[in-house]
């Protein structure tokens, strides 16, 4: 059932503005990051770690916006009348969030490679392999999934409104998060973890030893904290009738 769902959803979304967000954003962004950095003054590991960085903190934003498009698609299509009608309605809200986050593992990648790529081959810098671009990608990928159960949550909890407000609320949270504001409480923070997580896994990277501690803390309160967003979506999306979303 999980794959009729997921094959739905993916014909729903085929030729959408979301779908071509995926492939443009990432070759965007790491484009301009190249641009400005072949003409920048900044260190080689001041580059890497600032990209993640921006990245990390502009995910939740994405986010918020994705869950709340994918929200307005199913109340555009008879007020949600396609999911009102399944008997088992937590399969098809899993399937929504699980597209979205192979979408998202797919455009974090991407970045990452080209980034990787263009900072080796046209930039001629050399300090981390491009195996470390990609795994920082992933992990920051890792830190956004209970971001995006969330995010579905409020977005057919509440409505797109409050799906893209709390998603730009969120963005600001993690760029505060980034600072030194940030430095003790950030690991029980769920919105920082895109741009934090990366972080502290470069800089165990490029050699900073004392970061790994903090990789060995953080890591077991995501797992945790993934699985009870996970139950807790599940058991909402099990009795969700469809009657509380507004703008």
């Amino acid at each position: 059932m999980l794959r009729r769902n997921l094959h739905a959803d993916l014909l729903k979304m085929k030729g959408r503005t979301i779908t071509l967000a995926h492939i443009l954003i990432p070759m965007i962004t790491s484009g301009l990051f190249l641009a400005y950095y072949a003409i920048s003054g900044w260190s080689e590991n001041t580059k890497i770690i600032a990209f993640y960085q921006a990245v990390g903190a502009g995910f939740p934003v994405l986010i918020g916006i994705f869950t709340a498009s994918i929200m307005e698609q199913e109340q555009s299509a008879g007020a949600c009348q396609n999911l009102l009608t399944l008997r088992k309605k937590t399969v098809a809200f899993w399937s929504k969030v699980i597209l979205l986050l192979i979408f998202s593992l797919f455009s974090v990648l991407l970045a990452a490679g080209i980034f990787g790529f263009g900072f080796y081959k046209i930039l001629g810098c050399s300090t981390v392999s491009i195996v470390t671009y990609l795994i920082s990608a992933f992990i920051m990928w890792c830190g956004s999934i209970p971001l995006y159960i969330w995010q579905m949550f409020f977005a057919f909890r509440f409505g797109k409104g409050v799906s893209i407000g709390v998603g730009i609320i969120s963005g600001l949270v993690s760029a505060l998060m980034l600072t030194n504001l940030g430095m003790f409480v950030w690991k029980y923070v769920p919105v920082s973890w895109t741009g934090r997580i990366p972080y502290t896994y470069l800089k165990i990277a490029l050699g900073e030893s004392g970061a790994i501690n903090e990789m060995k803390f953080v890591i077991p309160i995501l797992c945790v904290f993934t699985v009870i967003s996970m139950v807790y979506y599940l058991f909402w999306a099990s009795r969700w009738e469809g009657s509380k979303i507004s703008e």
